[in-house]
């Protein structure tokens, strides 16, 4: 049984995006307006949407090629707008040519630096050849480790993808010439009246089910006031209870602070619209009536560093001849190196940009187009009931800009007043500890890595247990050793066994958490031995590779896996093991950048 038409070769196309940041769903567009040059008429939505096989036959029907977009999340996961269409693929009640007469293309974006890169793509990619679709181009693999970024790959696979779908469904007439502007993917307008009582800025957030209301209870630096990294334990407290379970995250949608709403505003010369009633038709988390202001506030991310379909949007209304030469430049496949060095690598901003091309502006009509959304930020809970506790760095560097970089959500987090009232909700993160108490845990967090294991430690201390082990690395004793006091309180009641290093303490050599690892080596075996499951979080750039050598090195040295006594086995030996915890649950990784 066939879910789709095959009859029906219209020139339709269906783009569909699973995306947690926002760069899938902006890939996704990208592919809409670039099907639109070619005389396809595509619809571009989130895979969520489709979720049932009433609404998959409605949706694709008439569209002979679907096109995925897809990030990776977690330990491979598939993003939240996603995952219902994912369960969806995987019901056991779709036959093999469920799918027949599809024609499709998966592209992925994701870390190569990760075990899991680009699980989610790959796994939807087999899924969708299971069922019985066909695949028009191979499987494309974005890469943030490319010194391009996602379109290092992206680029070369959007080629290969039109050259074959042309020799498909050749065009009827001629493409449209790049510089004739798509129509806006949804409706803005400026309406006459007020903004309902429930859709003003202050009523309104825009947001789905799942959210709940919650007050800042605490705002408390952790380091050093002296040293340069800011981490705060930033404590809210729910106006109901709320139930969680250590592991889980709570997600925020931060807001931009009104300096960089003013500005915005200003370089859009929007400020005297700026609270008149705005109609918006199409947009998730965005009232049907709202402001300018209220978007500017809570729904633009106006200080990202823009991607390349930003200077593609400001290239389309710019009429001055010198910015319009140099958009060009910055949009086209032969200047991503000028990309690269003008926003990228010094993290230009939005609003920067603005600044840098004053003629460039973008009708009221494509803000929504032009302007990326404010992603909602995920952190691991470090509390185990009432408070919902965070533990944050707050995101400040230097670039060879003139103004340091910081973090939007940080910033928001940094200079929020006790008592201010946010909208939050729990989302299950991806470790879990293990159900019987009496199974030893060793949990390796270096800095901010610890949050969730605060909560962790918190409830095996309930359940009474004993055999926790904690590696935990900083800089200095003195300046970050975070939790210090609550964590040496639990060794002495001899229910956590702690592991300190402290890199910069001792000048003869620096000392990490993997060397932590490696000196107690045999401990760790026999933690292994008795079925111990390992946690790594923290930052992903090398010290989940190196731990995980770490472990592999101790396995090897100690576990006699094999009567062999050969170096090579037994390293091949004890890498096989540690792929087997990783398989089974037993070695859980939760990192970022």
């Amino acid at each position: 049984m066939s879910l789709l038409n095959t009859n029906d070769d219209s020139r339709k196309i269906l783009v569909l995006y699973g995306s947690q940041t926002g760069y899938a769903e902006d890939t996704a567009r990208r592919i809409g307006r670039q099907a639109w040059q070619r005389h396809f008429t595509a619809t571009v939505k989130p895979m969520d949407e489709i979720d049932r096989r009433t609404a998959l036959e409605q949706s694709a029907a008439s569209c002979p090629v679907a096109i995925f977009v897809c990030s990776t999340t977690g330990q491979g996961m598939q993003p939240d707008n996603m995952r219902k269409f994912w369960r969806f693929l995987l019901r056991k009640s779709l036959p093999n040519d469920a799918l027949k007469g599809l024609r499709f293309a998966v592209f992925g974006l994701g870390d190569s630096s990760y075990a899991e890169y680009n699980f989610a793509a790959k796994r939807l990619f087999r899924r969708l050849v299971q069922l019985g679709a066909e695949p028009v181009v191979a499987r494309g693999d974005g890469d943030d480790q490319h010194y391009l970024g996602a379109d290092g790959a992206l680029v070369p696979w959007l080629e290969s993808l039109w050259s074959a779908l042309d020799a498909l469904y050749p065009m009827p007439r001629s493409k449209i010439a790049d510089d004739i502007v798509p129509p806006p993917a949804f409706g803005v307008s400026l309406i006459e009246g007020t903004v309902p009582a429930e859709q003003q800025p202050e009523a309104a957030d825009g947001l789905g089910e799942g959210w709940f209301d919650a007050r800042m209870a605490a705002n408390e630096r952790l380091t050093a006031a002296e040293h340069f990294q800011d981490v705060r334990r930033v404590s809210f407290a729910p106006e109901d209870p709320v139930e969680w379970t250590p592991g889980d995250w709570a997600v925020l949608r931060p807001r931009n602070q009104d300096t960089s709403v003013n500005e915005f505003l200003r370089l859009m010369s929007w400020t005297d619209i700026a609270d008149k009633p705005l109609s918006v038709r199409g947009a998730s988390n965005v009232p049907e009536v709202t402001t300018l202001r209220w978007l500017a506030t809570h729904h633009l991310d106006v200080t990202a560093v823009p991607r390349r379909s930003f200077f593609e949007m400001l290239w389309f209304f710019c009429e001055h001849e010198d910015e319009r030469e140099k958009l060009n430049e910055l949009t086209s496949s032969a200047g991503q190196d000028d990309l690269l060095a003008y926003c990228m690598r010094p993290r230009r901003t939005i609003l920067e940009v603005l600044s840098d091309f004053p003629h460039s502006r973008i009708p009221l009509s494509y803000v929504l187009d032009a302007f990326p959304a404010i992603a909602t930020r995920s952190f691991s809970i470090s509390s185990d009931r009432g408070t919902v506790d965070l533990t944050v760095a707050i995101v400040r560097y230097k670039t060879i800009m003139y103004i340091p970089r910081t973090g939007l959500c940080t910033q928001w987090l940094a200079h929020m007043q006790l008592g201010t009232p946010v909208r939050m909700r729990i989302e299950r993160g991806t470790m879990r500890l293990p159900q019987d108490p009496r199974t030893p845990v060793i949990m390796v967090g270096p800095g901010t890595g610890i949050a969730a294991f605060m909560a962790f430690i918190r409830e095996r201390v309930c359940q009474g247990a004993t055999d926790t082990h904690l590696f935990f690395g900083c800089r200095g004793k003195e300046m970050d050793f975070l939790y210090r006091d609550q964590l040496n309180q639990w060794v002495d009641q001899g229910v956590l066994h702690l592991y300190c290093a402290f890199s910069r303490d001792q000048p003869e050599r620096r000392t990490y958490v993997q060397n932590r690892i490696a000196e107690e080596s045999a401990g760790m075996w026999e933690l292994l031995e008795r079925g111990a499951v390992i946690y790594v979080s923290g930052n992903a750039r090398q010290m989940p590779q190196d731990v995980r050598q770490a472990f592999v090195n101790a396995v090897s040295r100690h576990g006699h896996l094999e009567s062999n006594d050969d170096d090579v086995d037994a390293d091949a030996d004890a890498e096989a093991y540690i792929r087997r915890m990783q398989r089974t649950g037993r070695y859980q990784e939760e990192c970022w950048f």
